[in-house]
């Protein structure tokens, strides 16, 4: 019992430091969320394609000159490859952005030190 009662408590104190963590952060980084991009895949699906853009609190006043586009094309191999781009305006100071989508889990991640610069990232989907 007195095992158990230790793993139980480690664990609670784990959960809080990583939780705290994620409070504090929220102080240093900004976050957009675009619209979603709706896609169709070559067998003719429709798919939403979600961007989280993380950007400095300095930066919200550009937020709105963020564009971003996606496109589908068959993947060779009976799925659908779908190419996310986001342009990242001058002047920004950096941002990190994560594409994905929800249906079928996958996401990819791109980043940049500045702005002025277009990031692409790619989502592998199993359906055409």
């Amino acid at each position: 019992m007195r095992k158990r009662a230790v793993v139980v408590g480690a664990l609670a104190a784990g959960l809080l430091v990583v939780g705290g963590q994620g409070i504090g952060s929220a102080n240093v980084m900004w976050c957009l969320s675009d619209p979603p991009i709706q896609v169709v895949t070559p067998g003719g699906h429709y798919l939403s394609v979600n961007n989280m853009i993380y950007l400095s609190p300095i930066d919200r006043h550009i937020a709105s000159q963020i564009t971003d586009s996606a496109t589908a094309a068959p993947d060779g191999r009976g799925g659908t490859l779908i190419t996310v781009h986001v342009n990242i305006p001058r002047g920004a100071h950096g941002a990190s952005v994560l594409s994905s989508n929800y249906r079928y889990e996958v996401k990819d991640s791109g980043g940049t030190p500045n702005g002025g610069i277009t990031l692409t990232m790619t989502l592998d989907v199993p359906t055409s």
